[in-house]
């Protein structure tokens, strides 16, 4: 299933990270379960440890990590030194108007570029296929925060 994404607000700055976002922006984390919050911080932190430690001191990754020092929770996970945990590839989504939306996610990665794309996909006969494909139909619903 492709999801024309929707033009996402003009962040500037360290905002413009998805990852600087979910430290400091608490609108980053509706579309998500609570109870799967602290699983996304700590991949967040460790991907970014990843990409820190291969670009090196002076980067941009290594910049947007101080930048992210003053955040007691980035802090903290920073200091676990985690590195290589990855996204579940179960995906829970919070809809503001279907509620929870549980899909698969497969990731295609560019390593040559640093790109990936998402496609999530829902199990036929389920709820939440049910749902994505009442969502097709209103076609311009989006998640808060994108």
């Amino acid at each position: 299933m492709y999801v024309r994404r929707p033009r996402s607000p003009t962040w500037t700055g360290p905002a413009r990270s998805a990852l600087y976002r979910w430290f400091t922006d608490p609108t980053a984390r509706h579309r998500y379960l609570p109870e799967d919050h602290h699983h996304h911080s700590r991949v967040y932190v460790s991907t970014q440890r990843a990409s820190a430690t291969a670009q090196g001191p002076g980067s941009s990754a290594a910049l947007l990590v101080a930048d992210l020092q003053h955040n007691q929770e980035f802090a903290e996970l920073w200091n676990r030194h985690e590195v290589g945990l990855r996204w579940s590839s179960a995906k829970r989504f919070v809809h503001p108007h279907m509620g929870r939306i549980d899909v698969y996610c497969q990731t295609l990665l560019d390593p040559d570029q640093g790109q990936s794309l998402l496609i999530f996909t829902a199990t036929p006969g389920t709820e939440s296929h049910e749902k994505l494909a009442l969502l097709t139909v209103f076609g311009t619903d989006t998640f808060a925060g994108s």
